[in-house]
Parts: structure tokens; C-alpha cells; sequence
């Protein structure tokens, strides 16, 4: 306890030199704060995102991966059947949906343009990820509505002040005809999406083209938790493959490669300023702690001199560091937590590239990534306090007892 009073003491003896050293220890901890709460939001973001809509693992016929097929083999109700008392066994799914891709061309007497559409079982859950520009939305047992990407609409002149119908060709093993009811303009925030993106409920595909109810391009499961995807879509694979069953399911890191990419991205741009950092703290902690080490001499003499040993005043400098580094942290979480309130509360948007509206930006700070930079800064500053301790105690005491 005497040790780390006198450390303490030590400390706060050259204020000016131990709060620069604060001030760039709180400078480096809070800027990897804010790096990983703009990636925890990132992460967040993208994974709830694609598995909330898009579901955590996707069920299909092996035919619709296979990219170099010519012909899709659809899932029809004998299929969905088999594959649905499979999932009812598997206690982390929550929920499952039929899903329908459409595409082909849309217009009225006047435009027509090539559209990607899809169809849905339970449309109203894709709605909840959507903004609703104009218009109604769709629901769930609607048997000839749809809804168009904002763009799109507004190419088509649709106009939801009367009932407008879109004429509809499509191809389901054959060119299909139909004609649709346009109820509301959406927005899928994505400029290439909103120009050409049309959404169905599912019955309404059925009804309009005559198609066989229940069948689907694939079957979209959702998880209690989407870690578990992995897991799940082997299980299934090796399932499908032991029952010689036509299927095979891929999770939502198969589908979204490009968006595991930006996180990728991020991390690497995260594990660079952490470097740069890294090499900032370690060599002005170092030069700091020489020059002080160097100006205490005096100091070091009359503790060798009263027959303090090399051991102790190692675990003094030590201490000092040690001390430094929890203050310093201390310091910056708070300054974080309460720099990151206000900015959440700021209500500051971010427009990603390609996209065609802004989402609700904000950083997530957690506390295993405090534990980290803690470490991380305290591991630094040990470092760097080598070179400096090494020169103090390998002087003689001989040389040492001189400066008191």
C-alpha cells in the first residue's frame, strides 16, 4: 500500500507532464471507442437488417443456386411440406415464409419497363424494413395488388387518386399475363432498387397467373438467433443429402458476401488505426517516462541509498504506469459514454453509396470493447515503461547515490 501512495504521489509531483500524458491516453482510447461503436452499428445494422427481412437461412431447390442450370425447379406444396416438419423440430426457429421472384415487364398503355419483383407469404413483414412513400400498403391475403419502387411509379406515372392496374408479363415456364392493382409507391433505399423493384403478396401471384398454390422459389427461414444460421443450414444440408432430397440451404452469410465485405472493411480499418496508435502512445510514453525517469535520478539515489531494493522500485515505476493508465481510462469512458449520449441524441442521418435516402446514425459502445482498449492502452504503456525502468536499475548504486 506504501508503495502505491508514494506511486500515486509521484504522479501528481509534475502534473504539467502526467496529464499530457492523460490527454493522449484519452485521445487514443476514445478514438478506438468511437471506431468500434460506428462498426457496432455497422455489424448491427447490416446483420438485423438482412436477417430480420431476408431471414437467417434460405431453403431452395439445388437448381436455384446452380448458376449455371437452365431451368429452376420450384418448390411446390409436397416439397414445402417435407421441408416444413423439418423445421418445426428445431426449436431456434421462430418463423418461416414462402418467397416468389417475379420479373419480366410492367407498364400501362403509354410505359412499360423491366421490373424485379417478389412475392411474399407474409408481405406485411418485409413492409416493417421499408418506407412507405405514398399510398397504402399491401396485406397478407391480397389476391391482385402490388407495390412499386418509388422511382418505378414515378416513371409509370401512377397516380393513387384512382384505382390504376399495371399490366404484367412475366415468365413462370411460359409467358404469363395479368394485370395488377398499384396501391402505394415504397422505398427500398437503394436508388437501383427503387427504379425497377416491385413487391406481391403471394396470393396475388397465385390468382393473376395461375399458379399452383403453395409453390415457391424458396423457403425463407427466420432464427431466435441468427449466430446460430450456420449451424442450422449444415444440420439441414446434411439432413437433405442422408434422405437423398433435392434441396440445400445456404445461411445469410452465403447471400450477402458484399456485406460481409464492408465489415471486413471496417475491421481492417479498425486493426490499422490501432497500429497507428499503437506506435503514437508507445513511443511517447517511452520518451516521456525516460525524461522523467532521467530528471528523478535524485530521487532513485536515496532509495537505493536507504536500502530500498531493485525489486521495489521496479513494482514503484511499474505502479506509476499502472496508476496512469486507470486514471487515463477512467477518464475516457466517461468522455465517451457521454460524448456518444449527445451524439445519438443529434439525430444525425447517413447516406451510404447507392443509397437513395439516409438512415438513423449513432454509436453503440460496449463494454467488452472498453475491456479491450484497456488492455490494449495498458499492455502499450508496460511496453513502453521498459526501456526507461531498464535504465534506471541497471545503474550501479555506485552511479546512482551521486545524484542525492
Amino acid at each position: 500500500m506504501n508503495i502505491i501512495k508514494l506511486a500515486w504521489d509521484n504522479l501528481w509531483y509534475n502534473k504539467t507532464r502526467t496529464i499530457l500524458n492523460i490527454v493522449l491516453i484519452v485521445a487514443a482510447f476514445s478514438s478506438l471507442m468511437f471506431i468500434s461503436g460506428y462498426n457496432n452499428y455497422a455489424e448491427d445494422g447490416i446483420m438485423l437488417g438482412i436477417t430480420e427481412a431476408n431471414g437467417s437461412v434460405v431453403i431452395a431447390d439445388k437448381s436455384h443456386w446452380d448458376v449455371n442450370s437452365e431451368k429452376e425447379n420450384m418448390l411446390y406444396a409436397s416439397d414445402i411440406k417435407i421441408i416444413s416438419e423439418k423445421l418445426d423440430s428445431y426449436d431456434d426457429v421462430s418463423a418461416y415464409q414462402k418467397k416468389l421472384n417475379v420479373s419480366g415487364i410492367i407498364g400501362t398503355e403509354n410505359k412499360s419497363k423491366f421490373f424485379m419483383g417478389s412475392a411474399y407469404e407474409d408481405v406485411s413483414r418485409m413492409l416493417k424494413g421499408l418506407s412507405l412513400k405514398e399510398g397504402t400498403p399491401l396485406f397478407n391475403d391480397d389476391t391482385d395488388t402490388l407495390l412499386l419502387g418509388v422511382d418505378l411509379a414515378e416513371y409509370l406515372n401512377v397516380s393513387y387518386d384512382e384505382e390504376t392496374y399495371l399490366n404484367v408479363m412475366a415468365d413462370f415456364d411460359g409467358i404469363s399475363l395479368g394485370s395488377f392493382l398499384a396501391v402505394g409507391s415504397v422505398s427500398f433505399f437503394n436508388s437501383q432498387a427503387d427504379g425497377a423493384a416491385t413487391l406481391f403478396p403471394l396470393p396475388a401471384i397465385y390468382n393473376v397467373f395461375n399458379i399452383e398454390n403453395g409453390s415457391a422459389n424458396n423457403l425463407i427461414v427466420y432464427l431466435e438467433d441468427y449466430n446460430k444460421a450456420g449451424e442450422i443450414k449444415t444440420n439441414l444440408n446434411e439432413y437433405f443429402a442422408s434422405n437423398d432430397m433435392p434441396y440445400e440451404a445456404k445461411d445469410w452469410k452465403d447471400l450477402n458476401e458484399f456485406m460481409l465485405s464492408v465489415l471486413d472493411m471496417n475491421a481492417n480499418n479498425y486493426f490499422i488505426v490501432l497500429i497507428i496508435l499503437s506506435a503514437l502512445v508507445f513511443f511517447s510514453i517511452m520518451q516521456t517516462l525516460t525524461t522523467n525517469f532521467l530528471e528523478r535520478l535524485s530521487e532513485f539515489g536515496t532509495m537505493r541509498a536507504i536500502g530500498i531494493n531493485i525489486k521495489n522500485v521496479t513494482l514503484l515505476l511499474f505502479s506509476e504506469i499502472i496508476l496512469l493508465v486507470i486514471v487515463s481510462t477512467v477518464v475516457a469512458i466517461i468522455m465517451s459514454y457521454v460524448s456518444a449520449t449527445i451524439f445519438n441524441n443529434m439525430d444525425i442521418t447517413f447516406t451510404p453509396p447507392g443509397a437513395s435516402e439516409g438512415y438513423p446514425f449513432s454509436l453503440i459502445l460496449r463494454v467488452k470493447d472498453s475491456l479491450f482498449i484497456f488492455v490494449w492502452v495498458l499492455a502499450i504503456s508496460l511496453l513502453a515503461a521498459v526501456y526507461p525502468v531498464y535504465k534506471v536499475i541497471k545503474l550501479k548504486i555506485i552511479e546512482v547515490i551521486k545524484y542525492v
